[in-house]
């Protein structure tokens, strides 16, 4: 109602800032004269980008909050922003071999987030040389650290086994949909008890019909954390609602 950001400031302003150095240098290939994301972003955007950035101890290697909910109506570049929050964590990673995984619940969401990450760096001289995009698996591949990411279609592609350091659920409302959705991420967030500085994030627009399954779980505990009904200073809601 003041007009203020629904998201927190970073817990760690510097490497708020180190992050977003990268983010906001990325290009929009999709969009006419492919301005940069710090160009073409809003502010809501920056806001979210550096409270996951700057949720990260670097003193300890700790990340201390360890799992964001973004919910946000249609058409508000939320693919474009999984791509490229889910590339700067790659750039910006030090553990070797480390996984960074953008699971969606279709192949056709799979590649609504992948194409603008693997434009990113092709389009992009430094992060060509940087990193190996492989789009028939849909990854890409930092060549100093061996850490990838990739984007997964849950409906046809497994999930299990991973060991991931950061985990984005693109379009989570569809999850609710899928009868086993819950066992599979649970399996798929697995790996980060061993990856202190780990992260999942949930992205969500507005649900077509009511709320299901481990979206409606995961939306009544992001309302109960945001609303003060549940006290979880490791969860961070934001929530673009009636």
């Amino acid at each position: 109602l003041k007009g203020e950001s629904l998201t927190p400031p970073p817990l760690f302003p510097l490497e708020a800032e180190a992050g977003l150095a990268v983010f906001k240098e990325l290009k929009l290939v999709d969009v006419q004269g492919h301005p940069t994301m710090g160009k073409a972003g809003r502010p809501w955007i920056f806001d979210f980008a550096a409270s996951v950035f700057g949720s990260y101890d670097v003193e300890s290697g700790r990340r201390l909050i360890r799992e964001f909910f973004l919910f946000v109506a249609k058409k508000n570049s939320k693919s474009t922003l999984a791509s490229a929050l889910m590339l700067s964590c790659l750039l910006r990673n030090w553990r070797d071999s480390a996984e960074f995984l953008i699971i969606a619940p279709t192949v056709e969401i799979a590649n609504w987030s992948f194409l603008p990450a693997r434009d990113m760096v092709m389009h992009d001289d430094e992060l060509s040389d940087l990193c190996l995009v492989q789009a028939h698996y849909r990854q890409i591949t930092h060549r100093n650290t061996g850490a990838t990411l990739k984007v997964v279609a849950a409906a046809t592609e497994t999930v299990g086994g991973k060991k991931a350091t950061g985990i984005l659920c693109d379009e989570a409302w569809v999850f609710g949909k899928m009868p086993n959705a819950e066992n599979m991420l649970r399996e798929a967030c697995g790996g980060l008890a061993s990856r202190p500085e780990g992260f999942v994030i949930w992205l969500s627009t507005q649900s077509e019909e009511a709320p299901a399954g481990v979206f409606k779980q995961k939306l009544d505990y992001a309302r109960g954390v945001r609303d003060g009904r549940i006290d979880d200073n490791s969860f961070q809601p934001v929530l673009y609602e009636f």
